[in-house]
């Protein structure tokens, strides 16, 4: 099987603080054919303007495919549209402010492989390091038929991301009339949309797949928890948490 890999990362106004030094590092995993393009999307230019000035080489050479947005889309929709931007069909979609190291993506590839994994699927990590511990559920899967039971057991998880996906997932149907609600659960209303609506759904909590999950005070998260809280418990979980 012929495995690619793009990493999409989404930012606005990350790359003096996070997203050039990552990039420097992340171009070293293109260089040795761990992931086979970058693809960025910003919200404002600020980050794309930089991005192109220290990085046209590659974006030349087609290797970091750069979109600026020609209005702000949130957090959600700049995911979306960030996937929608990929070439391939397996996705590592990366916050901006958070880091994968290189053994994220040999254990992804590895994991992969040996299941045979082709359509369908999300690999989620085990670790955000170092304040989110999801050890205890290392290589389970979970389906439409146990999703309930395990997003009572560590509803956290669901709102990770910072994960592997296919390309296909992302072609679901949305409600766009409450994108603005949910940016600090927005991981976790993608997921349950997709168990929603793929029948053959598998998410994977992944032994060992760890990753760097920066705390700052500039965090989206907790910009827009307070306000997001209501509307999870009223409306997200009651409306798509029914399996």
């Amino acid at each position: 099987m012929d495995l690619k890999i793009s990493l999409c990362i989404p930012t606005k106004d990350r790359f003096d603080n996070f997203l050039e030094g990552y990039l420097d590092k992340y171009i070293i995993f293109l260089e040795e054919g761990l992931i086979n393009e970058i693809v960025i999307s910003d919200e404002n230019g600020n980050d794309y303007h930089k991005i192109i000035n220290k990085y046209n080489n590659f974006i030349l050479d087609n290797k970091i495919i750069i979109n600026k947005n020609n209005n702000i889309l949130g957090v959600f929709l700049n995911k979306l549209n960030v996937c929608n931007n990929a070439t391939f069909d397996i996705i590592a979609l990366i916050d901006s402010d958070n880091f994968v190291d290189k053994d994220y993506f040999i254990i992804v590839r590895d994991y992969i492989f040996k299941n045979n994994l082709k359509d369908n699927f999300i690999l989620s990590p085990s670790f955000a390091k170092p304040n989110f511990s999801f050890k205890n559920f290392e290589n389970k899967i979970i389906t439409k038929n146990n999703l309930k039971e395990n997003y009572m057991t560590n509803n956290i998880l669901f709102n990770l991301g910072n994960y592997v996906l296919t390309k296909d997932l992302i072609k679901i149907y949305y409600n766009y009339d409450i994108i603005n609600n949910i940016s600090a659960c927005d991981v976790l209303y993608f997921n349950l949309l997709v168990f929603q609506q793929i029948n053959n759904i598998s998410f994977h909590i992944v032994k060992d797949l760890h990753y760097e999950h920066i705390l700052h005070n500039d965090s989206i998260y907790l910009e827009t928890i307070n306000n997001c809280k209501s509307f999870r418990d009223n409306y997200i979980i009651p409306e798509y948490l029914k399996f």
